[in-house]
Order: structure tokens, then C-alpha cells, then sequence
């Protein structure tokens, strides 16, 4: 080959390979195992740790009840083709024709304040749930809390509060309709015997009010028949009297108005919380991934240092 036919290089030129700056696994394990002392250290102390809060936390049970909303008798078709029927005239005088609601309403009620208060105040758990706050020997609240006046004692928002979101919970399953209530406390017993209690006063609680708002319907149309002479609207409140004593008679006979009872509450053996194997071995890890991410920001720090060293 001729000079002048020669290419410009005599090979190739190699491409230009930049200089790696990922670390490989090795890399990674040579820093670990560098400041290793941070991993030993951090895990232990950390499941230590979780040790002292498992033993310290308080323990809490969970007792249920099993509901399942009050079937209609054969009563119920007839008051419900009759609320199609008359269901605009009573809509009018502001009578419900049919009987004692929803699940929804139901459930509603039994987390209502104007249901929980009434009990809390009645078997006066004031003083067991705010137990740290009343100072039994001396028979007095020892809180200082401006909002609860000079006796200390706490509020009913408060007592209430802390009830509705910590103790009591109520669900419902959507695909069987089976109502679940539940409470969650410190003391086995006492979560069976305020469950079972709850589940068997909403039953009497809405009984009553079905009770008191038919007497005061049945009252109603009885005034407005005497008050009218045509014949069309006296059988049509003929017809709601006839509604309304069927519901009072209802309401009487059924002792499970709301809720039927499938499976009463009983004294748990075994506490919910704390799961204290879960939560030291959570310690323990969580230490050992803190000594992990600290010797990374170690490495770092040192890193930056040699890189200042090596421009000065």
C-alpha cells in the first residue's frame, strides 16, 4: 500500500472510556465491613430498647359482640306496602310508617354521644378512664387541666372522646351484614361486660324511642280525625292508626328490636397489644439499618475530606 493511500492513524482510534465512579458490591461491603462497629452496636441497643417499651406497654384486650340486624316478622311486608301506599299523607304529618330503621341508623345511635354519654355517666367510668388522672385514696382528681374546672374532673367531650376513638368500635360487613362491636381495654372483664351491655342497650334504647314516637304519631292522627269530616281522609288515618299500633305492638313484642345477639362477648385470655416479639425484632432492624445508612454518611463525610486534600 502506498503512502499516499495509508489511512491518517495507524489503527484505530480506541474510544475514550470515562473513568467509573459506581461502587461495585465489593466496594460496598469493604465500607460496611469498615465501620462494622456501628452495625454490632445500633442493632443490639436499638432491640434493647425495644425490649424496655414492649415490657413497659400496657396491655389491652378486645372483646366482641356478633350482631345481626332484626329480621322483619311478616309484619314488616305489610308496613312497608302500606308506607307505598299512604307513604305521602304521613310523609306530610311527619310520621315514619314504617318500623325501627336501618343497620345504618342503627349503628349510628350506638356511636352517638347522646347513647354513650348517658352510660358512661350511669356506671361511672369516669374514674376508670381516666384512672392515671383520679386520685383514689383521697377521692379527688389530681389533673390540673384548666379546661375541667376546680374539681379537675374531666369533661364529657373528653370522657367521650376518649371512648368512642380508643375503646368502642363498631363495623359492619358489607357482604353479610353482620355488625361486629367491640371494645378494647385494659382490664379482660371489663371489656365483656361493657360489650355486652352496649349490645343489649341499643336494643332497649331504640325500642323505647320506636315506643315513644309511635304514642306521639298514634296521638296525632287521633286529633286530626276528629278535626275532619271527609270520609277519603278519614280511612286513609284510619288506615295509618292501624300502621302505628302494629309498630307499638312490634316494638313491644320484640326484645331484640335492633340487633339479634349471634355470638355475646367473652373474657378474652389474650391480650391484642403490644406484640412484644414484633416489636423487638422491629427495634433490632431498624438499629441495624441505622448503623447501615451512618457508616454510608461516614463514608461520605470522609470522602469530601480526601477530595478537599487532594486540590489544596
Amino acid at each position: 500500500m502506498s503512502e499516499a493511500n495509508q489511512p491518517p492513524y495507524p489503527y484505530p482510534p480506541y474510544p475514550y472510556m470515562e473513568q467509573e465512579d459506581e461502587l461495585s458490591l465489593i466496594d460496598l461491603w469493604n465500607i460496611l465491613w469498615k465501620r462494622k462497629w456501628l452495625i454490632l452496636l445500633l442493632g443490639p441497643l436499638a432491640g434493647i430498647i425495644g425490649i424496655v417499651v414492649a415490657l413497659n406497654s400496657t396491655e389491652i384486650y378486645r372483646s366482641e359482640v356478633l350482631l345481626a340486624p332484626a329480621a322483619e316478622d311478616d309484619g314488616g311486608g305489610a308496613l312497608s306496602a302500606l308506607a307505598g301506599q299512604f307513604g305521602g299523607l304521613a310523609s306530610m304529618a311527619g310520621i315514619n310508617v314504617g318500623g325501627g330503621g336501618n343497620t345504618e341508623t342503627a349503628i349510628a345511635t350506638l356511636k352517638s354521644r347522646k347513647f354513650l354519654l348517658p352510660y358512661i355517666v350511669e356506671n361511672d367510668l369516669f374514674t376508670i378512664l381516666f384512672e392515671n388522672d383520679w386520685d383514689a385514696e383521697n377521692k379527688r382528681w389530681s389533673s390540673s387541666n384548666e379546661r375541667r374546672g376546680p374539681e379537675g374532673k374531666p369533661t364529657d367531650s373528653e370522657v367521650y372522646k376518649l371512648f368512642s376513638e380508643s375503646v368502642l368500635s363498631v363495623s359492619e360487613d358489607k357482604k353479610t351484614g353482620l355488625v361486629t362491636l367491640a371494645i378494647e381495654w385494659v382490664d379482660p372483664a371489663q371489656t365483656t361486660e361493657w360489650a355486652n351491655a352496649l349490645s343489649e342497650r341499643i336494643n332497649s334504647h331504640l325500642k323505647e324511642k320506636a315506643k315513644a314516637e309511635t304514642e306521639k304519631n298514634l296521638a296525632y292522627l287521633k286529633e286530626q280525625l276528629k278535626e275532619t269530616q271527609v270520609i277519603e281522609i278519614r280511612e286513609s288515618l284510619y288506615t295509618l292508626i292501624e300502621s302505628q299500633t302494629q309498630n307499638a305492638m312490634l316494638a313491644n313484642a320484640k326484645e331484640e328490636y335492633a340487633f339479634r345477639i349471634i355470638d355475646p362477648a367473652f373474657v378474652p385470655e389474650e391480650r391484642i397489644r403490644p406484640k412484644r416479639s414484633l416489636i423487638v425484632i422491629a427495634s433490632g432492624f431498624l438499629g441495624g439499618f441505622l448503623g447501615i445508612f451512618l457508616c454510608f454518611v461516614l463514608h461520605f463525610v470522609d470522602t469530601v475530606k480526601q477530595l478537599k486534600k487532594s486540590k489544596i
